[in-house]
């Protein structure tokens, strides 16, 4: 038998490059970063004598301090961290761009998308560095994304079909807690990744002829085949309903979690970070 060549090693990544995202979940509408409180102000001791209205406040114009100390208040506080750590440069440029935009009068929600949207554009630029990560973040990723496309095949409806790009909703999603909990650590620990990754290159060798012969056989006992892989016909082996695609993915991210550590890294790496800067 011959051995997997990273054409093939690709071509059965294609079935997941249906995941629009690539691990973008960014692509669902976050929660908007929460705002300062607003200073309280001790109530007059009597009502005023009538008189003019007084105009009213201007708002205090945005600055890379209150833009920051408002990220660090969201969702998203661990990995604003890891970006000013380990992306000084892209990190100053997107607090730039969300305090112009926030001075521009855009709304919270609207410099939150724009803020997560250039999280994205600095994870599609880098992934490719995450290659050289470790076994034990590669793992760790994956062990998220199985949790993650469980509950999203349970949770069904729009939520797994967002993700696959497959929603016909054209609106912003929202999923539960604990799926953007989910999604939110798929995002850090790609990133964790790109870091550990980035300071050694190495290449993805292909599959050997035994290791072919291995995923074969997980995923036989997993109901799928090879070429059901290849084809992303797997993800409708179960039926067309909207929780299934996913339901599929943590079946066969499951499979591949059970082979051993060299195989196990060469496919979890091909999903998940090879062909995903583009």
């Amino acid at each position: 038998m011959e051995s997997l060549d990273h054409r093939v090693i690709m071509s059965i990544a294609a079935g997941l490059v249906l995941l629009a995202g690539g691990g973008f979940y960014f692509a669902l509408t976050p929660r908007a970063p929460e705002s300062l409180a607003p200073v309280s102000r001790p109530a007059p001791a009597s009502a005023p004598a009538p008189s003019a209205p007084a105009a009213a406040a201007k708002p205090q114009p945005a600055t890379p301090e209150s833009v920051e100390a408002e990220i660090a208040k969201s969702d998203h506080a661990e990995l604003q961290a890891l970006l000013k750590r380990a992306f000084p440069d892209e990190y100053r440029d997107l607090i730039a761009a969300a305090v112009q935009t926030r001075n521009e009068g855009a709304s919270d929600a609207d410099v939150g998308r724009e803020t997560f949207t250039k999280f994205q554009s600095i994870l599609r630029a880098n992934l490719k560095f995450a290659v050289g990560a470790s076994t034990a973040a590669i793992d760790r990723l994956a062990a998220n994304e199985i949790r993650l496309f469980a509950a999203l095949g349970a949770a069904g409806s729009d939520y797994c079909l967002a993700v696959l790009g497959r929603s016909e909703n054209q609106g912003p999603v929202v999923p539960p807690d604990d799926i953007r909990r989910l999604m939110r650590l798929a995002t850090l620990h790609r990133f964790e990744a790109i870091v550990e990754g980035r300071s050694r290159m190495v290449t993805v060798d292909a599959l050997s002829a035994e290791e072919l012969k291995a995923f074969e056989a997980v995923l036989a006992k997993a109901g799928l085949t090879l070429n059901e892989i290849r084809s992303g016909e797997f993800l409708n082996k179960e039926g067309d309903g909207p929780g299934k695609p996913c339901v599929m993915v943590d079946r066969l991210y499951r499979a591949v979690a059970q082979l051993d550590e060299s195989p196990r890294c060469k496919l979890f790496v091909s999903m998940f970070f090879m062909g995903r800067d583009r």
